[in-house]
């Protein structure tokens, strides 16, 4: 298991933070990906990583603050423009 931190500033990014999202690498399950909050920008954060968005397999909202869901729409369309099938 892996815990990546794509973002940690809470409601208010900065140039070293970027808005709330945990990615968890489940290593022994098919390298699946599980994504915690999705703040906006959570797909340029990716791109600074390893990570594959279509490994993600599941995500969980923690809560419906702007800061924790704004990047979701974006990260759904850009999956289903890679062939990925939406959760």
């Amino acid at each position: 298991m892996e815990l990546v931190f794509l973002g940690t500033g809470s409601g208010v990014p900065s140039k070293e933070r970027n808005v709330s999202s945990i990615a968890l690498k489940l290593l022994q399950e098919q390298n699946s990906i599980w994504l915690f909050d999705c703040g906006e920008a959570t797909q340029h954060q990716i791109l600074r990583t390893r990570i594959k968005p279509r490994k993600i397999t599941k995500i969980f909202i923690t809560h419906m603050h702007g800061d924790h869901i704004f990047g979701l729409p974006g990260l759904l369309s850009s999956r289903s423009f890679q062939g990925v099938r939406t959760f």
